[in-house]
């Protein structure tokens, strides 16, 4: 009879759920008002009954690991996969690479006229035609470029303005991605040849009454070869306005519905342009002809399928450079941007085994994580900005990442890249005025249910840490949510 009690003590025991296993060593951690804070929101938080939720931290320098609570769990990590793509990125690439686009021609110059064609052969520069740097907006590169068109003599060029996007496939946006995020600003996809971060805004103006439709009044810049369909209506409900856009990779159509208030301001979204190396060559041979250089006007665009015939012919004049890749990183991991991390997954892939595919950049990613000696067990990529919802990760693989680059020679230029709290990027209006403001550097991720930050502190005895809170399948406010991280990381900063 005792046998069978302890049998079934034993079993009792081994099938209590993780968080009540974790809660019995709170009393062991050195970090003890943060373990306690925890402990209290997985007994008494009533937002989090339904939520799925992971934490961990560790030393920095060490890697040991001061707390866990479900930290074997998977979870999605929102925009947390930008740490992990930029900074394998940083030791694949290096600090110093730069994205190339090359200007060559074809044919023969006689008396000025180029019997022949102008290539525009993309390296994926995420900046090229980029408000975001002073030196990459469209004005600035079609000067110089044209002024290398003038250097060989040209003033007329017989032939055609070529783009050429081989260096990536033609998988404009990850396969995994959901419907409503593809024609967005944020879900604009990617190609070989960028232009003007890819994305384009369509200013709409209210209409007076309901019977009335609201009219798109410009668009900047204009979109060549396609056409905006405006399926909007009017409305007097405040409560019933929201805009939904719909287009597709290489599509000459977008669709726009949804409800506008009536009398109200004039609106601004911001859309996805469709094919972006069409209109990046489109505006150089309209900047050409406008600048002492007349074209014949025919522009073409070469993918995967097109056979490179002119490939022994071609010459090269001139090489347009983007910013260095940590300037590129900074761009990414502050303002969270995706269509920059889906470049540098591809650009991994293309640079290291000649395949510029999403494909070639995972394998490599996870085989550097392995060469790392980082543990993956619960980590998935399935793309580079963690825009999908197919990506998987633990908080106790994301605290060893964040270690091991903590003991990297590139950890100084990874962490320049991280949002500052209370200073910049998406952390610039948290914790002001607390332990944490200035002393985190932490990656922010957002999708709907989703909350995660993921980087380091500095506490109060100047101790370096570094964390992981990731919280999934929420159903209160995501402001709520964010509270009880900056919470977190108060703690974390005010360790003595």
């Amino acid at each position: 009879m005792n046998k069978i009690r302890l049998l079934v003590l034993l079993i009792f025991i081994a099938y209590q759920p993780v968080s009540a296993q974790k809660s019995k060593n709170i009393g062991k951690t050195k970090i003890k008002e943060f373990a306690e804070y925890v402990n209290s929101l997985e007994k008494h938080d009533s937002d989090l009954q339904n939520a799925v939720w992971s934490v961990a931290v560790a030393d920095a320098k060490s890697g040991e690991f001061l707390f866990e609570y479900n930290s074997q769990y998977s979870v999605l990590p929102a925009s947390n996969m930008k740490i992990v793509t930029t900074g394998v990125g940083l030791l694949l690439l290096g600090a110093d690479y730069s994205f190339k686009t090359e200007l060559e021609y074809t044919g023969n110059i006689i008396d000025s006229v180029l019997v022949g064609d102008i290539y525009v052969t993309g390296g994926g520069d995420p900046s090229l035609g980029s408000h975001i740097y002073q030196n990459t907006v469209p004005d600035s590169v079609f000067l110089k470029w044209s002024q290398a068109v003038k250097n060989l003599g040209i003033k007329r060029i017989a032939g055609r303005i070529i783009a050429d996007t081989r260096f990536f496939d033609d998988e404009n946006r990850p396969g995994s991605w959901e419907f409503d995020d593809i024609g967005t600003d944020y879900g604009a996809g990617i190609s070989g040849i960028q232009f003007m971060d890819n994305v384009c805004k369509l200013y709409i103006e209210s209409a007076s009454t309901t019977a009335k439709q609201p009219n798109i009044i410009r668009i900047e810049p204009y979109i060549p070869e396609i056409s905006w369909e405006n399926y909007l209506t009017s409305t007097d409900s405040i409560n019933a306005t929201g805009v939904s856009l719909y287009s597709s990779p290489y599509s000459s159509r977008a669709l726009l519905f949804g409800k506008i208030l009536t009398n109200s301001h004039s609106k601004t979204i911001t859309a996805a342009i469709p094919n972006p190396a069409y209109t990046c060559v489109w505006y150089f041979n309209k900047y050409l002809n406008q600048n002492g250089i007349s074209t014949s006007n025919r522009i073409e665009v070469l993918d995967r399928k097109t056979p490179d015939l002119d490939r022994k012919t071609k010459q090269v004049f001139y090489t347009h450079n983007s910013p260095a890749y940590t300037e590129i990183i900074n761009e990414t991991n502050k303002s969270s941007n995706n269509s920059f991390a889906e470049t540098i997954i591809k650009t991994i892939g293309a640079e290291l085994v000649g395949d510029g595919t999403l494909n070639e950049g995972r394998k490599l990613i996870a085989q550097k994580l392995k060469d790392l000696n980082v543990i993956t067990d619960g980590f998935q990529q399935s793309d580079g900005s963690g825009l999908s919802r197919h990506n998987y990760v633990t908080t106790k693989f994301l605290c060893e990442y964040l270690s091991t680059m903590y003991n990297s020679s590139e950890y100084e230029h990874f962490v320049q890249s991280l949002p500052i709290a209370g200073i910049d990027g998406t952390m610039k209006n948290m914790l002001k005025k607390t332990a944490a403001e200035g002393n985190v550097k932490a990656k922010s991720g957002s999708l709907s249910g989703v909350r995660s930050y993921s980087g380091y502190v500095t506490t109060k005895k100047g101790k370096d840490l570094c964390f992981s809170f990731v919280f999934n399948n929420f159903t209160c406010k995501s402001a709520v949510i964010t509270q009880k991280i900056e919470k977190l990381m108060i703690l974390l900063a005010e360790e003595e």
